[in-house]
């Protein structure tokens, strides 16, 4: 019975504004059999018995896990770069061995995070929050800078990372 009434289900949907999407099998069933009661039987053909009709289980929305990473990053871009700022003059070698020094600067804490980025990013957006750039979906960011927070564990740092926007030191924060 369900079959032969979807597609009056689907008008009186339009034409009334009502929505039971979301809502189990049980309550569709009863809301079908009430709302087609009015119909006259030249609107509603005649229901095939239980026998010709399989009973359809709803299929449910895929579910995907979103996978959310926070991040802080020191960003050394050369001249060229993705979005890299016009007063960045440096060559691509160059930048990578700045990152390097940097990388090394960051990894013997004598300095912070904070004020590593300070001196050195080329990220003046993310500069103004000592490097952050928040939090972001897998997809939303270059795949090599991804992978490496995605690998790391939070309060980590990554080895330098290459992207199109230049060498980038990575703090996970989420």
């Amino acid at each position: 019975m369900r079959l032969r009434l979807l597609p009056n289900i689907v008008l009186l949907f339009v034409a009334t504004g009502c929505c039971n999407a979301g809502s189990d099998s049980s309550q569709n069933a009863a809301s079908t059999e009430s709302a087609a009661a009015p119909l006259s039987s030249a609107a509603a053909p005649s229901a095939p018995s239980a026998a010709e009709t399989p009973a359809a289980a709803p299929t449910p929305a895929p579910t995907a896990e979103r996978q959310i990473a926070g991040a802080a990053h020191i960003l050394v871009a050369w001249k060229g770069a993705e979005r890299a700022p016009k007063t960045v003059t440096r060559s691509k070698d160059e930048a990578k061995k700045r990152a390097q020094e940097v990388h090394k600067l960051v990894k013997d804490g004598k300095q912070t995070f904070e004020e590593l980025v300070a001196k050195y990013t080329d990220d003046e957006i993310s500069k103004a929050a000592n490097g952050a750039i928040g939090n972001f979906e897998r997809n939303a960011m270059p795949p090599a800078f991804a992978d490496a927070t995605f690998a790391m564990e939070v309060g980590t740092i990554s080895d330098v990372v290459e992207t199109p926007q230049g060498f980038h030191i990575i703090k996970r924060t989420r």
